[in-house]
C-alpha cells in the first residue's frame, strides 16, 4: 500500500508528553515524563462521519510512591466532537461528564483535595485540536487506561475523489506566547515512541469501497469485514485497515483516504435523541456538482515563508505555488505575499496576469526560503485585504504550516472584514507539511467563506490544487438558506396531504425572559431599612448548589434557544468537490410533524439555485448527529460567529447590539448550555470524572494515609562543580576577567546539561531569569519605575496592588524588588538556597507578593483580601492544589 515510514527529523520537539510535575528550588517546575506503555486509535468511519476511540495506558513506575497528579497533552483533529471520557485505574472505572470549564476543575481539584482519584479532560482554550487529560491520586504500581472517545466529520480529498481520516500525532512548537504551561519535549522520549491504528470502514447500502490507501504510512487492507467481525460474511461496504508494522512512530500525522462509490451524493439523515423528549437532529451533506462561468478575480497568494516552513515544507510550498501560477486564467489579475515575522508583496498592486508577469512571479518563486522568522499572519491578511481593487472580488490563498497560537485574532478580524461586512472577499487554506496545525486552517477558511486542504510530505497535490483554485475562480454566493419541509397527515375533512415549509433564519426571533421584572411589579416587597444592626455586610451568601456550573450566568439576561438551531448558522458557498455539511437542532417547540425533505436555495447571477434532498429516518434513536451538531454549534461560538450573532428580540433589536457588555458571556453561556446538555467537550466545557463508590472511597483513604509520593522528592543529577559553574555563568553576564575559552568551555557545560534534561531550557546567558532577584529585576522591567520610594507599608501596599496583573499574578521588575525592600528586609540568604538558574518570575513575585501580605500587611486585609484571593486562584491553577502551599512556606520563610 502507498506510504512509508521515515524516521522524526533531527532536532524536532513536539508539544507533548505524560508527566508529573515537581516544584524545583521552591520556585521552578520541573516535568518528570512518565514512559508510555501503549497508545491505541480504534476508529470506525461510517459513511462521511468517524468514530475514534483513543486509548491512553500508562503504568506508576513506583511501586511505593503514589503520584499527585500527572498529566498528558495530546492532538485531535479540529472540529472533532468529544463524547466520551474514562479512566481505568486498577480494578476501578470512572466515568467522565461534561461542566462548564472552572466547575469541572473545581470538582477535579476537590476530588484529589480529598485523596480521591480524579480525572480531567479540557481543551486548551486558545488551540481547539491541543487537549489535556489530568489524573489525581494514582495509587503507588497502578496501571491507569484513559479512554477519551470522539466524533468526526470526514473532509473530501479533492487530490483523490474520497474520503479523507486524519489522525493527529503530533503537536508542533507554535510561534507566539501560549498562556499555559506547555512545554516542548523530544516525541520518542516523551510519549513512549509509537500508536498503534486501526480503522473500520462501513459505507451505506448501494456505495461500496473502491480502494483504501494512505499517503503517509504503510498499511495492510482487509476488504469485505472489519476487525469487529472478521469472519462475518463479507460485503464491498466494509473494509478494515491497519499499520503494516503494527505500530508507528510519532512523528506524522496518520493520514487514511478511502474512495468509495457515491460518497458525494446528497444525503439528509434525522436522528430521534434517546433521553431528551421531541429533540431531533437533522444532518445534510453533499459534495456539490453544478458548473457556472467562472469569474476573473484578483487573486492573491499568501505564502508562509516563517522558520518552521524550513526543509520539505518549503519546497511544498513552492511546488504548489507553481501549480497554482500556471494554471490562472487570462483575465485575472495577481500579486504575491511572503510572510513571517515581516511581510512583502511582489507587486505594490496586484498585476494583470501576463507571460511577463507570470515569468516574473516564477522566478520570485524559486528564490523562495524559509527566512521570514516568526509567524504572524494577521497583518499580511489584513495588508492584503485592505488594498484589494474594491471594483472586484478577492480571492486569498493561504499556503501555510499554521505554526502560531495567535489564532483568535485572526477568526475576529476574518469574522469583521468577511462574513460581516458582505464583502466580495474569500480565504482558502492549503495546510502545508506534517504536523499542520487544522484548527487554524479549518478556522480560516470556514471565517473567510473559503474551504481548506492539506497535503503532506511527498503527497501528490496538483489535483488538489487546481480544484482549490477552481473553487476560487467560482461566482459570489452568499445567500444560501435551508428551508424544512414537513409532510403533515390529512384530517378526517380534507383527505389531501399538507406541507409545512419552515424556514430556519425566521426561529432566529427570540422572546427574552422578563419574568423576573414582571414579579417584582405583581408584588409588595418588605421594605428594607437603610441601618439594620443585625445586618452584617461582610457575611458571604450560601454558596447555591450547582451541579454543572452554569449558575455562574445566573445575572444574564435569560431568553430560549431557538426552535431551530442551525450550524453553521450561514451556509458558506458551496464549492464542486468540497463537502458541505449542514445541522439542525430541532427542538421540542418545532414542529412536531414528520420532515420530509430539506430544501437548499441560493441566488446568482445566472439564476436560482435550488437542491430538494429526501431526509432519510433512523429506526433507532441515538446521539451521534446531535453531538456532531452541537459542537458545530459550539465551534462557531467560539470563533466569534454562530446563531447568537443575528438574534434578534420581539422589537427587531440584534441581541449582540442590546446587550454589548455582556454579550461575550452571553455567548460563553449558550455554548455551555449545548456542552452540557448534550455532553460534548469544549473551550468553555471540560470533561472531569470522580470516583463516586463509598467504599473503594474509605479503602483509598486508608491505602493512602500510607503513601509517599513521587512529587516530593527531587533528584540530585547537578554536581557541586555544574552548580558552580553555573554562578560562574552569571558573573559573565555581569562582566568577567576569564579568558574567552574558559567563558565557552562553561557554556557548553550548561548546554549539555540542559540536553540531558538536567537544567531547564532557559539559561542565564541567554538573558532569561538567572539565580539571583536583583539579577531578575535588571533584565526584566515592564513595570512602571517608581515615581518615589514607599515610606509607608500603606504606600507599600497600595503600590502593590496596583503592580497585580489582570490574571492576578505580578512579574518580578526592579519596581517590585524596590517597593519591597524600601520597608522589609527580606531573607536574601534564603532567597539565593531556595531560587535556582531556572526561576519561573512570575511564580516568584506572586507566592512573594501573598506572603507580603498575609505575613506583613494583616492589618490591612479589608484592602488585600480579593487581591490575594486571586493570586492564590492563578497559583493553584500553575501549581495544582498538592504543590501550592509547599510554594507559599517556600516564600514564607523568605518573608520572615
Amino acid at each position: 500500500m502507498n506510504g512509508y515510514y521515515r524516521p522524526p527529523p533531527a532536532g524536532r520537539e513536539y508539544i507533548c508528553g505524560l508527566y508529573y510535575i515537581i516544584p524545583s528550588g521552591g520556585w521552578r517546575l520541573e516535568k518528570n515524563y512518565l514512559p508510555q506503555i501503549e497508545l491505541q486509535a480504534h476508529a470506525t468511519i461510517l459513511a462521511t462521519t468517524s468514530r475514534t476511540v483513543l486509548t491512553q495506558t500508562f503504568v506508576n513506575p513506583s511501586t511505593k510512591k503514589g503520584i499527585k497528579e500527572c498529566r498528558y497533552t495530546f492532538p485531535l483533529y479540529d472540529g472533532v466532537s468529544v463524547v466520551g471520557f474514562t479512566c481505568h485505574i486498577g480494578d476501578r472505572t470512572i466515568i467522565g461528564e461534561v461542566k462548564e470549564r472552572e466547575k469541572a476543575r473545581a470538582v477535579f481539584q476537590q476530588a484529589v483535595a480529598r485523596g480521591e482519584t480524579a480525572g480531567l479532560l479540557e481543551q486548551l482554550p486558545d488551540a481547539s485540536d491541543v487537549f489535556t487529560t489530568t489524573v489525581g491520586n494514582v495509587p503507588p504500581g497502578a496501571k491507569v487506561i484513559i479512554k477519551v472517545t470522539y466524533l468526526g466529520e470526514l473532509k473530501h480529498d479533492m487530490e483523490v475523489d474520497g474520503i479523507r481520516f486524519t489522525i493527529p500525532n503530533t503537536i508542533c512548537p507554535r510561534y507566539g506566547n501560549y498562556p499555559g504551561t506547555l512545554r516542548t519535549s523530544p516525541a520518542t522520549g516523551a510519549m513512549g515512541g509509537s500508536i498503534s491504528i486501526i480503522v473500520d470502514a462501513e459505507m451505506a447500502d448501494g456505495s461500496f469501497i473502491q480502494k483504501i490507501q494512505s499517503p503517509t504510512h504503510p498499511i495492510a487492507v482487509t476488504m469485505g469485514t472489519t476487525s469487529l467481525a472478521p469472519n462475518a460474511e463479507p460485503t464491498m461496504t466494509k473494509a478494515s485497515a491497519t499499520l503494516t508494522l503494527g505500530t508507528t512512530m510519532l512523528d506524522t500525522d496518520f493520514v487514511l483516504q478511502v474512495i468509495a462509490k457515491d460518497t458525494g451524493i446528497p444525503k439528509a439523515i434525522l436522528e430521534c435523541h434517546p433521553t431528551i423528549p421531541n429533540h431531533r437532529a437533522l444532518m445534510a451533506t453533499l459534495v456539490p456538482k453544478f458548473a457556472l462561468p467562472p469569474e476573473k478575480p484578483e487573486i492573491v497568494f499568501v505564502c508562509d515563508r516563517s522558520g518552521s516552513m524550513d526543509g520539505s515544507r518549503i519546497d511544498l510550498a513552492i511546488q504548489a505555488l507553481k501549480v497554482f501560477l500556471k494554471s490562472l486564467p487570462i483575465g485575472v489579475k495577481f500579486n504575491i505575499c511572503s510572510f513571517g515575522s515581516r511581510h512583502s508583496f511582489l507587486w505594490q498592486k496586484s498585476v494583470t496576469y501576463t507571460q511577463q508577469t507570470l515569468d516574473e512571479a516564477v522566478r520570485h518563486a524559486e528564490t523562495f526560503s524559509a527566512n521570514y522568522g516568526g509567524t504572524e499572519m494577521l497583518e499580511p491578511l489584513r495588508a492584503t485585504i485592505e488594498q484589494r481593487y474594491k471594483d472586484m472580488p478577492l480571492e486569498v490563498m493561504m499556503l501555510t504550516d499554521g505554526k502560531t497560537w495567535n489564532q483568535q485574532q485572526l477568526f475576529t478580524y476574518l469574522n469583521s472584514s468577511v462574513t460581516e461586512s458582505k464583502a466580495p472577499i474569500r480565504v482558502f487554506t492549503l495546510g502545508i507539511g506534517d504536523g499542520v496545525s487544522h484548527a487554524l486552517i479549518e478556522s480560516m477558511a470556514k471565517a473567510g467563506n473559503g474551504f481548506s486542504q492539506t497535503v503532506g510530505d511527498n503527497e501528490k497535490m496538483d489535483s488538489k490544487v487546481v480544484r482549490m483554485l477552481k473553487g476560487a475562480l467560482s461566482p459570489h454566493i452568499n445567500d444560501y438558506s435551508l428551508e424544512v419541509n414537513y409532510s403533515v397527515c390529512p384530517t378526517a375533512k380534507d383527505d389531501d396531504d399538507f406541507e409545512i415549509i419552515e424556514r430556519v433564519a425566521d426561529s432566529l426571533k427570540i422572546k427574552l425572559d422578563l419574568s423576573d421584572k414582571e414579579d417584582t411589579k405583581k408584588e409588595t416587597k418588605k421594605q428594607i431599612s437603610l441601618f439594620d444592626t443585625s445586618a452584617d455586610p461582610d457575611k458571604e451568601e450560601p454558596p447555591v448548589h450547582d451541579a454543572t456550573g452554569e449558575n455562574r450566568y445566573a445575572h444574564l439576561p435569560k431568553f430560549p434557544a431557538p426552535k431551530i438551531v442551525q450550524a453553521p448558522q450561514n451556509i458558506p458557498s458551496l464549492f464542486a468537490f468540497n463537502r458541505t455539511t449542514v445541522y439542525l437542532l430541532l427542538g421540542p417547540d418545532a414542529p412536531q410533524a414528520m420532515p420530509k425533505s430539506v430544501i437548499l436555495r441560493g441566488t446568482s447571477a445566472y439564476g436560482p439555485l435550488e437542491l430538494e434532498i429526501p431526509i432519510h429516518f433512523l429506526d433507532l434513536p441515538g446521539e451521534t448527529i446531535h453531538q456532531l451538531a452541537a459542537k458545530r454549534a459550539i465551534s462557531e461560538l467560539e470563533q466569534g460567529r454562530g446563531w447568537l450573532s443575528e438574534a434578534k428580540d420581539e422589537t427587531g433589536a440584534v441581541i449582540k447590539t442590546k446587550f454589548e457588555g455582556r454579550f461575550d458571556d452571553m455567548v460563553e453561556r449558550e455554548a455551555v448550555r449545548l456542552g452540557v446538555k448534550f455532553q460534548v467537550g469544549g473551550k468553555w466545557c471540560s470533561f472531569v470524572a470522580v470516583e463516586s463508590n463509598k467504599k473503594n472511597l474509605q479503602a483509598k483513604e486508608k491505602e493512602e494515609q500510607e503513601w509517599e509520593w513521587l512529587e516530593d522528592e527531587r533528584e540530585e543529577n547537578i554536581s557541586q562543580a555544574d552548580r558552580q559553574n553555573g554562578s560562574q555563568l552569571q558573573s559573565l553576564e555581569q562582566g568577567s576577567s576569564l579568558p574567552p575559552q574558559d567563558i565557552e568551555a562553561i557554556k557548553a557545560r550548561m548546554d549539555q546539561l540542559r540536553d540531558r534534561g538536567d537544567l531547564p531550557r532557559t539559561s542565564a546567558y541567554m538573558h532569561t531569569p538567572s539565580l539571583l532577584p536583583y539579577k531578575i529585576a535588571r533584565t526584566d522591567s515592564n513595570s512602571p519605575p517608581l515615581a518615589t520610594t514607599p515610606k509607608s507599608e500603606e504606600e507599600v501596599l497600595h503600590y502593590l496592588i496596583g503592580l497585580q496583573t489582570f490574571e492576578g499574578c505580578w512579574e518580578w521588575s526592579n519596581a517590585l524588588n524596590v517597593a519591597l525592600t524600601s520597608v522589609y528586609t527580606l531573607d536574601q540568604a534564603q532567597l539565593m538556597r531556595q531560587v535556582d538558574s531556572g526561576v519561573d518570575t512570575k511564580l516568584f513575585a506572586t507566592a512573594l507578593v501573598v506572603m507580603v501580605f498575609e505575613e506583613k500587611l494583616a492589618k490591612w486585609k479589608g484592602s488585600w483580601e480579593l487581591v490575594v484571593e486571586k493570586a492564590r486562584v492563578w497559583l493553584e491553577g500553575e501549581f495544582g492544589v498538592t504543590g501550592l502551599e509547599k510554594i507559599l512556606e517556600t516564600a514564607r520563610n523568605v518573608v520572615k
